[in-house]
Formats: C-alpha cells, structure tokens, sequence
C-alpha cells in the first residue's frame, strides 16, 4: 500500500497517514479525535508499506489495519534520534 504521511503541527511526534490519492481535505476524523492531528504539514508521499515486512520507523501492520478499517491512520515513528552538543 503506498500512503502520504502528514504530520501534526502541534506535536511532531503525531502523525496521520492516508492512501496515496486520497484527499486530506475529505477525511472524516471522529469527533473524539486527538486534537494534536487537526492541523498537519505534508511529511512524506508515496510511501511503500507492507503489513508483512518490517519498517525501521513505522509499525507497517498497524498502519495497514488503520486505514483498511478507518480510511486513514493515526500513529508515531517507532524511531527516535537524539543528537549531542558539545
């Protein structure tokens, strides 16, 4: 499945996923939805994801799940980096 990932303005550890093709602007997001994903940038287009194969920042299987079952996923990288200063 390839998707287009936004992330939250709010909170850039959030993210919403949706199929490549679809229309950010006519997502329907619950009414209990966290508010942090109300606002977003474009992060990343086209995207390959595949529930059967790992991905070293995404939990593949979940995002699959999400948006079979929602139209779109609401979800956080699985990788952190921390940078040192001198």
């Amino acid at each position: 499945m390839k998707i287009d990932i936004y992330t939250s303005t709010a909170n850039g550890q959030k993210y919403l996923s949706i199929p490549v093709g679809s229309k950010i602007e006519a997502i329907t997001l619950p009414a209990d939805v966290d508010p942090d994903v109300l606002n977003l940038s474009p992060f990343k287009t086209r995207l390959e994801v595949d529930a059967e194969k790992p991905h070293n920042a995404l939990d593949a299987k979940d995002i699959v799940q999400q948006i079979n079952n929602n139209g779109f996923a609401i979800h956080s990288s699985t990788q952190t980096i921390q940078l040192k200063v001198q």
